[in-house]
């Protein structure tokens, strides 16, 4: 599975955004120092503040080698060089960033935030931030299932805090379960949403279709595609991030995904319809993103044994009959649907595309917007790269040549500017 490092060098998604890091007393604190490498990588400008507990555990040298800049703790504070565009003091810090997240989040700290408590540098620059506040708590499994903490977490929930769950796992006091500090990962994952979500996709349903079909032959061999899957991964992240409640349905997931998208896995056409069929709402409306490469013909009579050679012969001929068409057979009316369509036939892509665009009756799907892969120069199966043509009935955009991800977040602008 790729990693989260082959995401990073395609976009610059956290270019020039100001991100505030709070590190408090808790053994997970040389984690944060993984977490300010990869936020530093991913183009963001960093600060960070430490309890002075957590300077027991690592050195403020640590992050500043990192992030290149002073790290405000109590022997640091300056409240003399107010001249300078960002002074060292928590005033400075809290009002210069776009979010902060306080990662490693002691149950301590955790009961103060929420009774406004402000005795500590880390306290106090939280309360003047008045921007979007992540929380990664880490401790025991005792002492974060204990009421009072659960009682300071849900009061944070309601004041607007984001709290990202900690993980079940071996913990520092040799104990398994509930209360080590989430993946990095995720909680880069958690900064982006909390950055890049907009009014347009926050909230809505979504549901992605990717990877190929798998249509058994017999217990081991089956009728498939190239599909890799990336495309559906990488748009997956791209709505996640812009705020949208993501259901990834698919048979192959390539890359490491957030937490919070939900994943289905399935194998054939029937299954990839009745994944869809059970996450359409009964009332509202979601945006079906069929990137999915669902084969053309099944085999008639799969066996459920594997067929052997010697009794196939020299020659097997397998009979196959035309698979359903998922986008022919879904007609709710509270499914907007996106087609994607992959041609190598370049005199006639445009026109086989934009058919999708017509009703069932008239010969077409039913699309209200189609994403056309031309396969000619390049083929796009399994690379990082493509280029797509979208169509409305009134609109076509080119992307040209760019990252499945840069293209994924202008798929998502290109529904977006139909209906806004």
């Amino acid at each position: 599975m790729k990693g989260f490092e082959a995401i990073m060098q395609q976009m610059d998604l956290l270019k020039d955004k100001k991100i505030l890091l709070l590190v408090t007393g808790s053994i997970a604190a040389y984690k944060s120092i993984e977490l300010a490498s990869m936020l530093k990588k991913l183009g963001a400008s960093l600060r960070v503040v430490m309890s002075d507990e957590a300077k027991k555990f690592i050195s403020p040298l640590s992050f500043e080698a990192i992030i290149h800049t002073l790290v405000l703790h109590t022997q640091s504070e300056d409240w003399t060089h107010q001249d300078i565009e960002i002074a060292c003091n928590h005033i400075s810090y809290a009002t210069w960033a776009d979010v902060a997240i306080l990662a490693p989040a002691t149950a301590n700290t955790i009961a103060k935030i929420a009774c406004g408590v402000s005795d500590n540098l880390i306290l106090s620059t939280l309360l003047a931030c008045d921007k979007p506040k992540l929380i990664a708590p880490a401790m025991n499994t005792k002492m974060f299932e204990a009421i009072q903490t659960q009682d300071a977490i849900h009061k944070l929930k309601d004041l607007g805090f984001e709290i990202i769950d900690p993980r079940v796992s071996i913990l520092a006091c040799d104990t398994y379960g509930k209360g080590a500090m989430e993946e990095i990962l995720e909680i880069v994952f958690r900064i982006l949403r909390s950055i890049g979500q907009n009014s347009f996709w926050k909230d809505k349903e979504v549901i992605i279709t990717g990877g190929g079909s798998i249509e058994s032959i017999d217990s081991v061999r089956y009728i498939s595609n190239h599909s890799s899957g990336l495309q559906a991964s990488y748009l997956a992240i791209a709505l996640y991030v812009l705020g949208a409640r993501v259901s990834l349905i698919s048979s192959i997931f390539p890359i490491e995904l957030p937490s919070k998208i939900e994943c289905l896995k399935v194998k054939t056409a029937t299954s990839y319809l009745q994944a869809i069929d059970a996450k359409t709402p009964s009332n509202g409306r979601a945006f079906l993103f069929m990137a999915a490469a669902i084969s053309d013909y099944t085999p008639c009579n799969p066996s459920d044994a594997k067929l052997k050679k010697d009794t196939i012969g020299d020659f097997w001929e397998i009979q196959c009959q035309k698979n359903l068409d998922i986008l022919k057979e879904i007609n709710s009316p509270n499914l907007f649907k996106i087609g994607f369509k992959a041609e190598s036939d370049e005199k006639n892509a445009i026109s086989c595309a934009k058919k999708l665009l017509n009703s069932p009756e008239d010969g077409g799907k039913g699309c209200e917007v189609v994403c056309l892969n031309l396969i000619g120069k390049y083929n796009p199966f399994g690379s990082e790269e493509n280029e797509m043509i979208f169509f409305s009935k009134n609109t076509t955009y080119h992307t040209g040549f760019k990252t499945k991800l840069n293209i994924s977040f202008e798929i998502a602008d290109f529904v977006q500017n139909l209906l806004c």
